[in-house]
């Protein structure tokens, strides 16, 4: 029960942070300087984020075979999303 709990606050914080990147364009300190996008990092962060929702409110069903098998994909799929946005992020846009 304190692991669900820590990690829906970590998911949390993820969350309002992305919220805060995408809105006002305001970043952490250690991440001003790599970061060329900040509001497509902060939309990574979002993705990124409910790829963690999704894997902690699912857990509970990891005993259905189905339902924890495609929780547990879904969530690796949002996850591994919010990673690639994080990472362009960090890359000046081509035309």
């Amino acid at each position: 029960m304190v692991g669900t709990v820590l990690a829906a606050a970590a998911c949390a914080l993820v969350a309002v942070s992305g919220v805060v990147a995408v809105t006002t364009g305001r970043m952490l300190p250690t991440l001003q300087g790599r970061v060329v996008r900040p509001e497509l990092w902060g939309y990574g962060q979002l993705v990124f984020a409910s790829g963690m929702a999704t894997g902690i409110s699912l857990r509970w069903w990891a005993g259905s075979l189905a339902m924890g098998d495609a929780g547990g994909v879904t969530a690796l799929a949002l996850i591994a999303l919010g990673c690639v946005l994080q990472w362009r992020a960090q890359h000046p846009a081509t035309r």
